[in-house]
């Protein structure tokens, strides 16, 4: 297999990476295969551009015309122009992150290159180590949507924390006491890590780490306890109070990095665990086993009368006629392209559901019988207005959506009305809305400027 084809698979998706913006990343390397390899990856799997070079005079005219553009510069230590690594000096002095590639890395070298903030050290030797790289890449670049909390009652001590991580581009929040950790915590519920530095380790860290324990469970809270190496009992009591790991200082400078990746990757890979369980593949919204273990919560409390609830089901008009006459990829494209735009639509603590093939489920908070339906015309209004490009021509589409406020006996029975409702509006001539209460159904007739189904080709 070849050096491209085996780096160039994107890795596993992490829910929330957002590489929008004029982001660079920096490739200085001699040998032209390595170079390609890398573009590839960064450009194809991050949409990211690359800038690859192989000499250190390069380098820097890069960095003179777009230095705050880089996020990342991967350099090979030994460039024809500079073969002792002086380019690292020049990137460093810019505060760019840099992964450093060479064909030998002593432990003399490495510790000479971590003294000057670099990133990684990584052997260029064969295609595995090359695959390698490009995952420390990838994963450098994630690093910036993965949160760590630092929790330190010493200001040089957390700056001295702060400093290291964000050499690997972390998001790092300090926290100076232990009640500010709860409301952190709460206000950033993608939190990964929790540290706690030897100041807070000296007073109450067993009693902070078990109380959080009550709340957040290891695989979704990882803690790590940053202590001295003589005090040798503690490490038991930390990690017995629930801590994931305790790091030992001293401690290589590599070391640290590495378990403070495992621990913050742990919790991710249960995290996209749990994301995929909740979530319909094709379009990212919720499934219908999060649909009825959420709704029938939420239905027991608008029964308790804790919270309004109305439920709307929204069908694509003519689905089956569009996969039918274009094909599965088109009404597939169909159903991705409207997806995000209804979730940007609701409001954060709405649900959205793909109910099947044709239909998703919305369940709104505190939202009454003549607010739903002005909610819900505005995203019938919403769906007229996409358009779908397939390999013939555009595609406007229009949908049909029915909704009830009224609780009735049971979430089945909720479901059952808003089907109902979306009959009515099939009934109707389709295109339009029908909200069904406690009063007489509401009808918002369709709109006969907009066709149900219809295309353009690109002749037109």
């Amino acid at each position: 297999m070849s050096l491209a084809k085996k780096i160039t698979a994107p890795a596993a998706s992490n829910p929330g990476n957002d590489y929008s913006g004029h982001l660079r990343v920096l490739i200085a390397e001699q040998e032209q295969a390595v170079r390609d390899a890398l573009v590839d990856r960064v450009e194809k799997s991050l949409g990211i551009t690359a800038d690859a070079v192989n000499t250190a005079t390069a380098v820097r005219k890069l960095i003179e015309e777009h230095g705050s553009e880089f996020v990342l510069a991967v350099v090979d230590t030994r460039l024809p122009d500079a073969p002792n690594g002086e380019v690292l000096d020049t990137l460093t002095q810019h505060s760019i992150p840099t992964i450093a590639i060479s064909s030998k890395v002593t432990e003399e070298i490495a510790d000479r290159l971590l003294d000057k903030h670099i990133v990684d050290c990584v052997l260029k030797r064969n295609d595995e180590d090359i695959e390698l790289l490009a995952d420390i890449v990838q994963q450098t670049l994630c690093n910036p949507q993965r949160k760590i909390l630092c929790y330190s009652q010493n200001d040089f001590d957390r700056k001295k924390i702060r400093q290291m991580l964000d050499i690997h581009r972390y998001t790092v929040i300090d926290v100076r006491n232990k009640a500010d950790i709860r409301r952190q915590l709460n206000d950033h519920k993608d939190i990964s890590l929790l540290i706690m530095d030897q100041s807070t380790l000296q007073s109450n860290a067993i009693e902070t780490i078990s109380e959080l324990r009550e709340y957040y469970r290891r695989e979704d809270l990882a803690i790590a306890a940053v202590c001295e190496q003589e005090d040798q009992r503690l490490s038991a009591k930390l990690l017995r109070a629930g801590a994931n790991d305790v790091i030992r200082q001293p401690m290589a400078t590599d070391e640290f990095y590495y378990r403070i990746k495992q621990c913050v990757e742990s919790v991710e890979r249960v995290r996209e665990i749990k994301y995929s369980a909740t979530r319909d593949v094709l379009t990212g919204t919720y499934n219908r086993d999060y649909l009825f273990d959420v709704g029938e919560k939420l239905y027991a409390s608008a029964k308790r009368g804790d919270i309004r609830l109305t439920m709307a089901v929204i069908e694509i008009d003519n689905f089956e006629q569009i996969t039918t006459r274009h094909g599965v990829k088109t009404s597939n494209a169909v159903l991705e392209a409207l997806a995000p735009k209804l979730m940007d639509e609701l409001r954060q603590n709405d649900i959205l559901a793909r109910y099947d093939a044709s239909k998703f489920i919305c369940l709104a908070n505190n939202v009454g019988e003549h607010n739903a339906i002005m909610v819900f015309e505005r995203i019938r209004q919403l769906v007229n207005k996409t358009k779908v490009e397939y390999p013939m021509g555009t595609l406007s589409i229009s949908c049909s959506i029915g909704a009830s406020t009224n609780l009735d006996e049971s979430f089945l029975d909720m479901i059952s009305n808003a089907q109902g409702a979306l009959q009515a509006a099939i009934d109707n001539g389709k295109n339009c809305v029908i909200v069904t209460g406690d009063i007489a159904g509401n009808v918002l007739e369709n709109d006969n400027s907009a066709d149900t189904e219809s295309t353009t080709t690109d002749d037109s």
